[in-house]
């Protein structure tokens, strides 16, 4: 029998070295994709059980008046079945959010948030809409199912940012009068007390006239859009007028793409900003040693010059 020469079993060699690569590779992956997926369940599991022991539920026997507003929006939004509404507390934190686990879907309200807008205010029938648009429009599981792509810079905040912009429109379409989505995000913005007597139009209008570098990078970055243009927003739904998007300084986009999208991305965002202060630095700091060592020898020029001067004169004064 012949024997497959040298050149052959080299040739061999580097494709079967690739589909090794490929296969250790594609276990390796899975495994890690099975490893986040059984945290992330684990971590939705212990949100559900701490709901359900800490979280006080809303029924007809529960803050019954919280409990018809809730029925009334998630008629309105056509979203059935009901979900399950909990009030919890967060020590002071005004907001609310949506989650699904094991095919049911949950709405939790901080107590904050409640005390805020009333049980059955056109406020908080906003703060509902909003959250059951979420729900309405399946961004939960989209989310996780667009997980690699929401972490793609200014693409997935940008995602982010369009999801809450749809679910204020829910929140609008929930409550009777807009009005009521208006003031819910003046409240978010300038707290309990405040934002019940500030100036929406005001605030609104900060969102045209605040366009610097700063807040452009923040917008880019930012998974929701800023308070003060979801409040231009909803004003310019209310008056049935197009709304305006706000220019932004051209250098922000590149500098958004160093740093990481999605909705809670606001922590990484800062510490990206820190590496980019931290490498502009680096590149900076040789350009500033050079030029205190250009000027430390510049001034040990002179005082030579100076020094061999006075040495002339001296010789001149001993002649």
């Amino acid at each position: 029998m012949r024997q497959p020469s040298h050149a052959a079993i080299a040739k061999r060699l580097p494709s079967e070295e690739i589909c090794w690569l490929v296969l250790v590779a594609s276990t390796i992956g899975i495994f890690y994709a099975l490893l986040f997926g059984f945290f992330l369940w684990l971590g939705h599991e212990l949100l559900i059980g701490y709901l359900k022991s800490e979280g006080v539920l809303v029924n007809d026997r529960q803050l019954p008046r919280l409990h018809r507003a809730f029925l009334d929006v998630c008629s309105k939004l056509d979203v059935n079945p009901v979900p399950e509404l909990y009030i919890v507390q967060a020590g002071g934190i005004l907001n609310a959010f949506a989650t699904r686990f094991s095919g049911r879907n949950f709405v939790v309200v901080y107590s904050d948030m409640l005390e805020a807008n009333g049980e059955d205010s056109q406020q908080m029938r906003f703060i509902l809409g909003h959250e059951i648009g979420h729900i309405r429009r399946g961004h939960i599981l989209k989310h996780l199912l667009l997980l690699p792509g929401r972490i793609l810079p200014l693409l997935g905040p940008a995602y982010s940012r369009a999801c809450e912009a749809t679910c204020d429109r829910h929140g609008a379409l929930a409550c009777e009068h807009i009005d009521g989505g208006i003031e819910a995000m003046m409240r978010l913005s300038g707290g309990k007390m405040a934002g019940a007597t500030m100036n929406p139009q005001a605030f609104a209008e900060q969102y045209q006239r605040a366009r610097g570098f700063f807040v452009s990078w923040h917008e880019l970055t930012s998974g929701y859009p800023t308070l003060s243009q979801r409040v231009f927003n909803l004003i310019a739904l209310r008056d049935r007028s197009a709304p305006r998007q706000a220019s932004r300084h051209p250098l922000a986009y590149l500098f958004a793409l160093f740093a990481l999208g999605g909705r809670t991305s606001g922590g990484g965002n800062v510490l990206v900003a820190i590496a980019v202060v931290a490498i502009l630095m680096s590149l900076a700091l040789p350009a500033f040693t050079g030029a205190q060592q250009k000027a430390k020898r510049l001034r040990e020029q002179e005082r030579q010059r100076m020094e061999q001067l006075q040495k002339e004169i001296q010789r001149n004064q001993a002649q």
